[in-house]
């Protein structure tokens, strides 16, 4: 492990005498944080499906946002410990426990000032146009940091921001999913999935469908808070969906799918129902019936990312203990590509993490 624990009269770390760890293990250079950056000794990140798009060429850059990098540091979600600052920075002190924020914005552009900063277009996200959190130690600008509550650790503080944030905005800002409310969660073992069905409960819920390919999970789920766990591959999952909603189907779909679980979804949502789309891992693309979404008076929305309050909200949810990420499976950093391979599986429910 690199140890960044002197620094230039400037605030810049530098590094002591390398010391090797196994025999083709080759230290490269330490971070040295920039003006207005932190370094930060990452103690945890996490694995997802963001990083695996990113690696599969399915997650594209935003509207007039420039190609993605490469060679490029995955890492959307990190949790660590500063070990330096850079110049002009007043925010964080070296030890904090911090959290990388997975949505960062400007706080300048015409998105951020009407209150939808995770529309932010003036920002690097971490591990989409800046480098992430597979790494000992990452630099990251002030503003992308959130200091970590008292009491979390970090897995949790690396299992939170990414899917709990991303699907609060889906569950309040987008579904508005209200006391009483049936809710269908789609790929609901996945990190996203297991946030829809906490989330979807703290706000009242009254009846949560789980969706999953895996029979096996289904005791993992109900353990997560779903209420009932259907195969999605069943021929008549519609049929099962709509006999468990008095044949009317589900007020909320949040779809964590994509591809052809958009139809399914349409389908079984209620007249006026609301269809939150996050995702595309099982197709960019699906064949819909248009007049179904007309004729069921339906709302279908997209969702995208999470703001700068909705991830101040998890974190303080996760202190109070009102969530608490499932994590699946841990791997050290150096098996990296294995926790790919897991997550690619779906041998896991919740999250997996990563522990340099």
């Amino acid at each position: 492990m690199q140890e960044c624990d002197e620094r230039d009269d400037d605030g810049r770390a530098h590094l002591p005498a390398r010391r090797a760890r196994g025999p083709h293990r080759r230290a490269g250079p330490c971070p040295r944080p920039l003006p207005g950056h932190v370094l930060v000794r990452v103690r945890a990140t996490s694995v997802n499906w963001w990083d695996a798009g990113y690696r599969e060429g399915i997650v594209r850059p935003r509207p007039g946002v420039p190609s993605l990098p490469l060679p490029f540091q995955l890492g959307r979600e990190a949790a660590g410990e500063v070990a330096a600052v850079g110049a002009g920075v007043e925010a964080f002190a070296v030890g904090d426990r911090v959290v990388v924020m997975t949505c960062p914005a400007c706080g300048r552009c015409a998105a951020c000032r009407r209150g939808d900063d995770n529309l932010c277009q003036d920002t690097e996200l971490p591990g989409h146009q800046r480098f992430g959190g597979y790494a000992e130690y990452v630099s990251v600008p002030q503003d992308g940091l959130l200091p970590a509550p008292d009491g979390v650790d970090f897995e949790t503080l690396a299992c939170v921001l990414w899917s709990y944030g991303t699907v609060l905005h889906m569950v309040t800002a987008r579904a508005r999913v209200q006391p009483g409310d049936t809710v269908l969660v789609t790929g609901a073992s996945g990190g996203m999935g297991t946030a829809a069905l906490h989330l979807s409960k703290l706000a009242g819920a009254q009846r949560i469908i789980a969706l999953t390919g895996s029979p096996g999970k289904r005791d993992a789920l109900l353990a997560a808070g779903a209420d009932l766990a259907l195969n999605y591959k069943d021929p008549d999952v519609l049929d099962q969906i709509r006999a468990h909603t008095g044949g009317a189907g589900v007020d909320v779909v949040l779809d964590n799918v994509g591809g052809p679980m958009v139809p399914l979804a349409i389908n079984a949502a209620r007249l006026g129902g609301r269809v939150v789309l996050a995702a595309v891992m099982g197709g960019r693309t699906a064949e819909i019936h248009i007049g179904e979404i007309f004729a069921k008076h339906l709302d279908i929305l997209g969702t995208r990312a999470s703001t700068r309050r909705e991830q101040e909200l998890v974190l303080q949810l996760a202190a109070t203990g009102k969530i608490s990420p499932v994590i699946g499976a841990r791997y050290p950093l150096t098996q990296a590509r294995a926790a790919h391979t897991a997550l690619d599986a779906g041998d896991t429910i919740g999250k997996i993490v990563l522990v340099p």
